[in-house]
């Protein structure tokens, strides 16, 4: 069945084809965009394909013609280029917040930012690690909920869930309602937090939202941020090292922890030599178990010099560990 001319229709379907079947190495000849736009039930003489591109190449796509013979069109400029896809797969395969699913889900949205040839080379190198994804497969409406919450200054209701030993799950607090006037999401270690104040403790906590279920946007108003609140202090204390006294801390480390002690605290951090294998970091931190197991992996390779009390908390844990072994 012969096609009609449709114009209008025309100059989408040529953008379509080129998205889809074009990049800076693979093209599509004219013979190829004559059938495609047949079989959509368009027909069109070469002359109209020629100002269509022209068009095209006018509002900002930059097409141009490959070495093929017979000549091909290709789309060069894309919103993305292929490293920066495999960024956004590699993030979304490593969210624990993401079930398995919507990951998959995700990941072919992606691929249609390319071509067919590209996506093709972007699935090749997908590979699924052993990340521990969430099984509540939620949480792409809980984030939804929060986010319009945040911006809308409306405070969320939801239940908490938590593990129990027979590896299932229940709802903390036998499934009483909680209630959080939520300030920002927050991306780390590869887990999704939604930081605001809870009234209950009356004070700015972090919930994690893979473990929010039923959540619900309601019509009371937020409680403000406490005055002297700064969400950039929040996250640094609570997920860098977590809860715990902040104190002023002189750590000796071996010179091969630089990378670590870089990653952790910042490249602001006054650090100085001490002898010939080893400097001395001074920091800031919340002290906690969580900071004191942070240290341990490394070892003898790192000591607490001051204060001593510091020092003398990190041996006693040590002691206790060890006495518990038996």
């Amino acid at each position: 069945m012969a096609g009609t001319e449709q114009p209008r229709l025309k100059i989408l379907y040529l953008l379509q084809l080129l998205k889809e079947e074009t990049d800076d190495e693979y093209g599509v000849s004219m013979t190829r965009i004559l059938s495609f736009l047949e079989m959509n039930g368009i027909s069109a003489e070469r002359k109209a394909i020629y100002r269509d591109l022209a068009t095209l190449q006018e509002f900002g796509y930059v097409i141009e013609k490959n070495r093929a013979r017979p000549v091909e069109y290709c789309l060069i400029n894309r919103t993305f280029d292929l490293a920066e896809l495999k960024l956004l797969v590699d993030a979304i395969q490593s969210a624990h917040f993401i079930p398995e699913d919507m990951t998959d889900t995700l990941i072919k949205k992606i691929e249609s930012l390319t071509s067919h040839t590209r996506a093709v080379e972007l699935r090749r190198q997908v590979h699924y690690s052993s990340c521990v994804k969430t099984e509540n497969n939620h949480v792409y409406y809980t984030t939804a909920t929060l986010h319009d919450a945040i911006n809308h200054n409306r405070r969320v209701a939801f239940t908490y869930i938590e593990h129990t030993v027979d590896k299932g799950t229940k709802a903390r607090r036998e499934g009483e309602s909680y209630e959080l006037s939520p300030y920002a999401l927050v991306w780390n270690d590869d887990k999704y937090y939604v930081v605001g104040y809870y009234e209950r403790y009356a004070k700015v906590c972090n919930f994690r939202v893979d473990r929010m279920k039923s959540v619900t946007c309601t019509r009371v108003t937020n409680i403000p941020k406490p005055a002297d609140f700064s969400l950039d202090t929040y996250i640094k204390h609570e997920f860098s090292m977590y809860t715990g006294e902040t104190v002023s801390l002189d750590i000796r480390f071996a010179n091969s922890l630089m990378n670590p002690v870089m990653d952790r605290f910042g490249t602001e951090i006054s650090v100085r030599r001490d002898g010939p294998d080893h400097i001395i970091a001074h920091i800031q931190a919340a002290v906690s178990p969580v900071f004191y197991s942070w240290l341990f992996q490394f070892g003898a390779k790192a000591q607490i010099m001051k204060p001593a009390r510091i020092a003398d908390e990190y041996k006693k844990m040590v002691i206790e560990v060890l006495a518990g072994m038996g």
